[in-house]
């Protein structure tokens, strides 16, 4: 026999509530689903999902050019993406730096330098084509090549004190070498004779590689140079090493003292490379960009390749990048307007 229970029918306003309960419970299921739709849909891709452009300042087969291209492969070897290099050389990097500044600030763009177009150009020139300071985000330092004096094996002078002293006997006559205005042997020698009070007749070359044969063939008695260039030929007695121009002594020539201990406390001058980005670059990319740059640097073949080449890593968070280079800025600034260097 079918046997039936008797369900009471529920009062009206009790009906109204379960209805409504299970209408604004669908609503909210519904409002959850769309903003985790939504939530996935803003996510950011992966990065890096397409090539990345880094603009080098200087023609390839330079140092610049050199740990620019150790990037290059570190990257592509972490990410398996691209990294086309693009060397714009010119104006003392200010194409290549204008270029990356008016650039969008995704990540995709990058610009790999050396110091002085950041730290030297602008209080040169007195007007470059970005700001120095506000259209560029830092990534990582690289590395700092070490500058250091050296003097052809006929000069007299065998220390800082020496070159002092010879110079203040006879202000104005004694001359030196020194690459092109505004480059780090040019710079490197206008801070010495600014902090050292003397005259000296400045004898310039266009670029490194003619002022350092000038100085090998003796037709300048000691300039500035770096040792990348000028550590073979202080290994081979062609030239004397007489200070370097870093804050400490450095691996390739560690018994040769650093300006600063040998009579100018305080001195330093520093070439250094460094990968930056344009402002407004997120900070998610700039830390994944940081990540991979001190990642590359511990590889064993970027090592050895710094080790060759007499480079020297270089690190800074990119907190630390920004406070350090307007403090390069600020030191080139005066040394400028103190010397009253004027661009060629």
């Amino acid at each position: 026999m079918w046997t039936f229970t008797f369900i009471p029918a529920l009062p009206f306003h009790m009906t109204l509530f379960i209805r409504t309960l299970v209408a604004v419970m669908a609503a909210l299921s519904l409002a959850a689903w769309t903003c985790c739709a939504v939530a996935q849909s803003a996510a950011p891709a992966p990065y890096p999902t397409k090539p990345i452009r880094m603009l080098i300042p200087s023609p390839p087969g330079g140092g610049t050019d050199i740990l620019g291209r150790l990037l290059q492969q570190g990257m592509l070897d972490l990410w398996a993406q691209p990294v086309v290099v693009d060397n714009r050389g010119g104006a003392s990097g200010q194409i290549a730096a204008a270029a990356v500044a008016k650039s969008a600030p995704d990540g995709y763009t990058l610009l790999f330098t050396y110091s002085n177009v950041l730290t030297v150009g602008l209080p040169l020139y007195g007007k470059v084509p970005y700001d120095p300071m506000r259209d560029f985000a830092s990534i990582a330092m690289m590395a700092h090549v070490p500058g250091v004096l050296v003097a052809h094996p006929s000069f007299p002078g065998k220390t800082v004190a020496d070159i002092i002293k010879m110079a203040k006997a006879k202000p104005g006559a004694m001359n030196h070498g020194t690459a092109s205005i505004g480059s780090s042997s040019h710079m490197n020698m206008s801070l010495f004779k600014q902090m050292a009070g003397i005259d000296m007749l400045q004898v310039s070359y266009p670029g490194d590689t003619p002022a350092l044969v000038a100085l090998l063939g003796g037709h300048v008695p000691f300039s500035f140079s770096h040792v990348v260039a000028a550590l073979p030929h202080i290994q081979s007695g062609k030239l004397r090493a007489i200070a370097v121009a870093t804050a400490q002594r450095v691996p390739n020539l560690p018994d040769v003292p650093t300006v600063a201990e040998s009579g100018l406390p305080g001195y330093e001058g520093l070439l250094f490379y460094l990968l930056t980005a344009p402002a407004k670059t997120p900070p998610a990319l700039i830390n994944k960009l940081h990540e991979a740059v001190k990642q590359i640097k511990q590889t064993a073949a970027v090592k050895q390749r710094f080790a060759s080449m007499g480079a020297v890593s270089f690190d800074m968070t990119p907190a630390e990048m920004g406070p350090y280079l307007q403090s390069e800025l600020d030191k080139w600034t005066r040394v400028i307007k103190a010397v009253g260097i004027k661009p060629e």
